[in-house]
């Protein structure tokens, strides 16, 4: 059972960072970051569904509706 909330979040979040008009530097453009599922949950509901122990160390939590896979969006993708 997953709750309702966590379907209506966005993970990945970006911003662009100030740059003046008389930065010497050029524009960095868009930096993303990430939060976590766990900010979307008012409470942690009983009987969330659980990762088996193994994976569960593999991935970081007990919790599948707390999990969320990291994707560096900096990384060139191959297509």
């Amino acid at each position: 059972m997953q709750p309702e909330n966590l379907h209506h979040f966005t993970p990945v979040k970006s911003y662009r960072p100030f740059h003046g008009p008389f930065d010497p530097c050029p524009p960095i453009g868009k930096k993303y970051y990430r939060t976590p599922p766990n900010l979307y949950m008012n409470f942690q509901p009983p009987n969330l569904e659980q990762f088996p122990p193994h994976e569960a160390l593999m991935r970081g939590t007990l919790w599948k509706a707390l999990y969320d896979y990291y994707e560096n969006p900096y990384r060139e993708r191959k297509s």
